[in-house]
């Protein structure tokens, strides 16, 4: 991936002829007149070719950015439990158990408007103004590339619009073949019920042409210059988009079933990622300079201050992933009492009945184990709750549960060491310390004492994410991955929708394909803390060295085994495991979707297959840019009523709120 960044910038210096790529870029941007055609025509390569390039490096499209993300991981988390923030499910912390509005959450607003001001601004100009240049030259002056790129474009607005759509619904909408406002068009709203069978029509149509396109030596190697995504590889593009189509297709599947099943039987032959590296995105590392990725731009600054989310979930740990905490038990003052004293990974990983992603993409506490965290509300009355048997664990067996002289408790790797002293009335005798320990620990851990709000360290008193996969500057952000296309393969042959084939070979092939995938992105990450960009200074050496797995596990063995818990489910428990897989592969990195599947499946599941924080309302949309109603108050008076993140969208099917336990 590295070579990208060398590749697209040779690509720009040769189209544009200075050295100064990025202003040059930007003024031909603002005033396409400011590169001719002529100019094109001497340089041997199209104005077109370069807006093509230039969209696939959009920020935010198919790459992750720094803020978004950072947004994405703190407040969408919140709405979706991906990682858990435990200072929001524990009362140790001091946070209330009252309901909460999450609209205020996400940095000013600024997230939840994002995706609309991207789609209106950087996701459209490029092509608009590709469009506009594409629209001057005579039909029979265009070459093939030029008629390629324009076609490839139209397939990255429709992306653009699936992800304005499925955040807001209405959005406004230029025809593909228009170049809009630059030829002084006014974009029309339009919402998913309209858009979306344009998109999964075009977008068929663009598959069937790329499948007869053909290139001579001379333009592969220009289109392999200027594809930064695919590497010039039309396989890829058609894969891409299939899949895309497969994406949306299921989508409207509450509302348009026929459009549904129509699509997947068009799809049928067809190819579509199926390969653990086939992912629409692009790494950081291949557009930023390195020596301002950690700090300013790429993505894993956002893992650097988010770590407080980065506490693992036991539902991907334990509900999904068969990694079983090993539960003890001890009698204190007539009182049964339960603590965590390890799992089953160990055993669980050599025969296959434990996911491999466990050790790809968690780390263990400090007593070893993968003991995660969940997401309901945990007041500390439940001497035997989760998190009080994970703390419990700590101290149970420790010589200051039965030796009066033992006053203080030390655990944790050498140097890295915390210790919890008794108060006085506690120290005065053995009665009362299992209630003072249980107590302190909790606070304690709660309180992030052991981490010191740092991922990475060798203090976490429980599982985190892995900091090697995640933190990794070389990761194609997953816009879209094989991983989903045989998900979704998978539940619409469960539903009925189309010829989608076996549910169980897909639903098998896509464990397989994301363990590869993990296993690749952690232990093909070539950073160090002495590389540039490096692992940051207060990550301990020896996590970075011990999240990185011993040994590949057997997928296939896993796969298998959990194929066969698959088959004795029935057709709602399958859909609900389908989206337990889809948001543990994406996990950290990609938001949106799982989101937008979570609201559609409420329906059919009659309940939310997400794991939402209790204090937090669910939020059924973003909102609109507020700048819109002094605008255009046409407009505003149109979406205004739909300005509303209680409203479920469209595509949902339904009218009614999904609501949490407070709500």
């Amino acid at each position: 991936m590295k070579n990208i960044f060398l590749k697209s910038l040779l690509s720009c210096l040769i189209l544009l002829g200075s050295t100064s790529c990025q202003d040059e870029l930007t003024d031909l941007y603002q005033d396409p007149d400011g590169f001719s055609k002529s100019q094109a025509d001497e340089a041997g390569v199209s104005i077109i070719a370069g807006y093509f390039t230039s969209q696939l490096t959009r920020g935010f499209l198919l790459r992750g950015d720094y803020g978004s993300h950072y947004h994405q991981l703190r407040s969408g988390s919140r709405v979706m439990g991906t990682g858990v923030q435990l200072y929001y499910n524990v009362k140790e912390y001091g946070i209330p158990y009252a309901l909460t509005d999450v609209e205020n959450d996400w940095g000013s607003n600024g997230f939840n408007r994002s995706v609309f001001n991207a789609l209106n601004s950087q996701w459209v100009k490029q092509i608009l103004w590709g469009q506009k240049e594409f629209n001057r030259i005579p039909e029979g002056e265009r070459t093939t590339l030029d008629v390629l790129y324009m076609r490839l474009l139209h397939v990255l607005k429709a992306y653009a619009y699936q992800r304005g759509i499925d955040g807001y619904d209405e959005v406004p909408y230029f025809q593909t073949g228009s170049a809009g406002a630059l030829d002084g068009d006014k974009a029309e709203f339009l919402g998913q019920e309209e858009i979306y069978p344009i998109i999964i029509e075009e977008l068929g149509e663009i598959e069937d042409y790329l499948s007869t396109v053909e290139l001579d030596a001379s333009q592969q190697a220009s289109f392999q210059a200027q594809d930064v995504i695919f590497d010039g590889n039309l396989l890829q593009w058609r894969k891409y988009i299939n899949s895309l189509r497969l994406r949306w297709a299921m989508t409207v599947s509450e509302r348009l079933p026929e459009l549904t099943t129509s699509t997947i039987n068009e799809l049928n032959g067809k190819p579509l990622f199926d390969q653990a590296m086939d992912v629409a995105g692009l790494a950081d590392i291949a557009i930023v300079e390195p020596n301002r990725l950690q700090v300013e731009l790429g993505i894993t600054r956002s893992f650097r201050e988010r770590s407080d989310e980065c506490r693992a979930p036991k539902r991907f740990l334990e509900d999904v992933m068969h990694c079983i905490p090993t539960e003890k038990s001890v009698v204190i003052d007539g009182q049964t009492l339960y603590y965590f004293d390890g799992d089953n990974s160990e055993e669980g990983l050599a025969n296959g009945t434990v996911d491999p992603r466990v050790a790809y993409l968690f780390s263990k506490d400090i007593m070893g184990r993968y003991v995660g965290a969940e997401t309901s509300w945990d007041n500390g009355s439940d001497p035997n709750s989760y998190f009080s048997k994970a703390m419990r664990g700590y101290y149970i067996n420790h010589p200051i549960m039965t030796d009066i002289n033992v006053t203080e408790i030390t655990f944790g790797k050498e140097g890295f060491e915390h210790t919890i002293r008794l108060s006085d009335e506690a120290a005065a005798s053995l009665s009362g310390r299992e209630a003072f320990l249980f107590n302190a620990f909790r606070t304690y851990c709660a309180q992030y004492q052991d981490i010191n709000w740092t991922i990475g360290t060798d203090r976490n008193m429980i599982s985190e994410y892995n900091v090697r996969p995640q933190y990794n500057f070389d990761i194609r952000y997953p816009t879209l991955h094989a991983v989903e296309t045989e998900l979704s393969l998978a539940e619409a042959a469960v539903r009925g929708f189309g010829n989608a084939g076996s549910a169980r070979d897909h639903y098998k092939k896509a464990i397989e394909l994301s363990c590869a995938y993990w296993y690749s992105q952690n232990v093909d990450n070539q950073y160090s803390k002495q590389t540039t960009p490096s692992f940051p200074s207060n990550m301990d050496q020896s996590r970075i060295d011990r999240d990185r797995p011993s040994e590949q596990y057997n997928a296939s063995a896993y796969a298998e085994f959990e194929a066969q818990r698959f088959d004795g489910l029935g057709p709602e428990e399958k859909v609900r495991s389908i989206f337990n897989q889809l948001q543990l592969h994406y996990n950290m990195f990609n938001f949106e979707v799982p989101w937008t599947s979570a609201r559609r499946l409420v329906k059919y599941l009659g309940d939310n297959p997400g794991s939402p924080y209790e204090i937090f309302k669910w939020k059924e949309r973003f909102l609109y840019n507020p700048n819109i109603q002094a605008t255009d108050p046409e407009v505003w008076s149109r979406i205004s009523q739909h300005d509303n993140p209680d409203l479920p969208i469209w595509f949902t099917g339904r009218d009614t709120k999904w609501k949490n336990v407070l709500e």
